[in-house]
């Protein structure tokens, strides 16, 4: 009689703390946060700047003016912005 035991190696991933960005599921962005979004990219600030401000990741901001088709939009604001000055 033979015992057979396993001895391969088992992956556990273990992700420090500090290397975390975010905890549980991030929040979709509602309509007053696009807006705000699309006034703070017009401003001229980078999209680390405007997460900071709206207390999000600068790629979470990336994202969102990409999946919500933002660009045009931000391209509108800053040509108004720049006519009224």
């Amino acid at each position: 009689m033979s015992i057979s035991v396993n001895t391969g190696i088992v992956f556990i991933p273990k992700i420090p703390d500090h290397l975390i960005k975010t905890k549980g599921t991030p929040e979709a962005y509602s309509k007053e946060e696009l807006v705000k979004v699309i006034d703070l990219r017009a401003s001229g600030l980078s999209y680390r700047e405007c997460g900071v401000e709206m207390a999000r990741g600068g790629g979470s901001i990336a994202c969102a003016i990409t999946y919500h088709k933002l660009n045009d939009a931000i391209t509108e604001k800053k040509e108004s912005l720049g006519a009224s000055l």
